[in-house]
């Protein structure tokens, strides 16, 4: 089923335009036609819908909503600024495996730093939401310090920094003993470092701020691989994988 990306509120019937690049992908690229079966997004809601064309341009007209491909736990990934492209695959992937929200944080062993180019970074996002099939869209934040990320991570339920030198409990384990104490978390964070790792002073901070360190495992994983794995051993923590 293609999926398209709308800007605006759906309601069954109620025609929304595809904008021009979802338009010209619509027609051009995919060759669809009037009365096609798609899906459509807003950021909030998927919905079943047919395509409607008026010359060069494509409308979708709702038909009605599909089950919510959203988790009831909102989880933020926090990943500490790594080399080269390894961002856009944790935005690509994260995506996939619903997170709700990315943090770039420039941390102590931070070996590249810099602006990120946010414009493609969000467009990775949009274009894995739609082949995923989720609803929302996750927000790709602004780069910024640690001091900044510290301050930002108050309002969070569960905090789980994966630290390489926690021996004693895992990550699954820490979920669990967060059930066990207080239900199902509505908003979790966790917290990966660059390659470097995180530094013993930033995780005193972290720890200071209510967060608990977790291991991914005996085996060092890369800093684009640790968050995929920790998404993934989160929602089988919580039943939903």
């Amino acid at each position: 089923m293609h999926r398209f990306f709308v800007d605006a509120a759906l309601t069954a019937g109620k025609p929304v335009a595809l904008s021009p690049q979802e338009s010209a992908h619509a027609l051009r690229v995919l060759r669809l036609r009037e009365g096609a079966q798609i899906q459509v997004l807003n950021g909030r809601e998927l919905w079943q819908a047919t395509l409607a064309v008026s010359g060069p341009e494509a409308a979708a007209v709702p038909v009605a909503p599909c089950p919510s491909p959203e988790s009831a736990t909102q989880v933020t990934l926090w990943q500490g600024t790594p080399k080269g492209d390894k961002l856009e695959t944790v935005v690509q992937k994260g995506t996939e495996l619903g997170m709700w929200a990315l943090w770039p944080v420039d941390m102590a062993r931070s070996v590249a730093r810099g602006e990120r180019r946010q414009d493609r970074l969000c467009r990775a996002a949009l274009e894995a939401a739609k082949q995923s099939g989720r609803a929302h869209v996750p927000e790709v934040a602004p780069l910024r310090g640690f001091a900044q990320a510290l301050a930002d991570a108050s309002g969070f339920d569960l905090i789980v920094t994966l630290w390489e030198e926690e021996r004693a409990q895992s990550l699954s384990q820490a979920v669990g003993a967060y059930l066990a104490a207080h239900g199902r978390p509505k908003r979790v964070l966790l917290v990966v470092g660059p390659e470097g790792g995180i530094a013993p002073e930033e995780w005193e901070a972290l720890r200071g701020a209510g967060a608990v360190s977790a291991s991914l495992g005996m085996r060092i994983l890369r800093t684009e691989t640790a968050g995929l794995c920790a998404l993934s051993v989160l929602w089988a923590a919580l039943g939903e994988m």
